[in-house]
């Protein structure tokens, strides 16, 4: 199964404590996945569908508990996608459906006639715990999570501007969540691309599994990446190590040809042979060699000295021809 769907499954066993927190779970899951059709008696009824059948039995659930209703899951058409089916939680009853859209403020009447809410009900949503309710009913109503593994990016499909405002919003209400939206195929699409917001809203939800197996995969791509980049570090370091050996060696080569380095102070000449002699060597190994011992930094001095020498040997024999 995917990770997405993992995560559906996951938040599809969370039952909400409170009767404020069902109501606003129910209202933002109706609010991105439910219809008014006409039902088989000649009444418009309610109609939520989802590709997810855990999703499908907790509705039902919740709106018996929170008003009720007997509702009825319906295998429907195959869906869209390459696999799987459409489960539609049906309320066929026109006088409910109509009570439940009045309560979680999509049917609202708003002075001369009744008209429907585009939107979120700011009124369902007042609390912290009602906003993370809100947060399971939009992603198991039209929310997608992609596998860590391939990258970090969690979105949510609306029908329109208005309610992708609303959806954005909710987001953006919790601390250090920062949401965006794209238009996408006459869709508004809410989404977030960070791994610590990803990581948020996965707490946020509730979905404690999934959050563990999230942050297993992101430590271990963070270890990946560190391990990759030290060792592009070390590579071009020994890159660098090799072509200022072979500087060194072909400078003192020349100065040995022309017979300069037996005019060089001791400790010079013996530092270019032990050069010669050991020209993988690094710094600190060559230090190690000579007698007595020295530093890192001394060699790296008497070396670029060398190198000097060489140069301005080179330099004085173009002059002269």
């Amino acid at each position: 199964m995917s990770f997405s769907l993992d995560t559906k499954n996951e938040l599809a066993h969370i039952m909400p404590e409170k009767d404020c927190c069902r109501l606003a779970e129910v209202a933002s899951f109706v609010r991105m996945c439910g219809i008014i059709r006409m039902n088989d008696f000649g009444g418009e009824g309610l109609v939520m569908s989802t590709e997810n059948p855990a999703a499908a039995r907790h509705y039902k659930t919740l709106l018996k508990d929170c008003f009720g209703v007997g509702a009825n899951i319906v295998l429907g058409n195959k869906s869209f996608r390459k696999s799987g089916h459409i489960y539609d939680i049906c309320v066929d009853d026109e006088a409910e459906a109509e009570r439940v859209l009045r309560e979680i403020g999509i049917l609202v009447f708003n002075g001369t006639r009744d008209g429907m809410n585009d939107g979120l009900s700011d009124a369902l949503l007042k609390t912290k715990c009602c906003r993370k309710a809100c947060l399971r009913g939009l992603f198991l109503g039209a929310g997608t999570l992609s596998d860590p593994e391939r990258g970090y990016h969690i979105e949510i499909v609306c029908g329109s501007e208005e309610l992708a405002a609303d959806v954005k919003r909710i987001f953006n209400s919790f601390i250090d969540i920062h949401a965006k939206t794209v238009e996408r195929k006459q869709r508004f699409v809410v989404y977030i691309k960070d791994s610590e917001q990803i990581k948020d809203i996965l707490t946020l939800m509730g979905a404690h599994r999934q959050l563990l197996k999230f942050e297993n995969v992101r430590i271990l791509k963070e270890m990946r990446n560190k391990a990759n980049r030290l060792s592009n570090c070390d590579n071009a370091n020994l890159d660098k190590l090799v072509q200022a050996a072979e500087r060194q060696i072909i400078g003192i080569e020349k100065l040995l040809l022309n017979n300069e380095l037996k005019k060089m102070p001791e400790e010079l000449a013996d530092l270019a042979e032990l050069r010669l002699e050991n020209p993988s060597a690094s710094l600190s190994e060559i230090g190690e060699m000579m007698d007595p011992p020295m530093n890192k930094a001394g060699v790296y001095r008497r070396l670029k000295k060398l190198e000097k020498m060489a140069e301005n040997y080179s330099n004085a024999a173009a002059k002269r021809l």
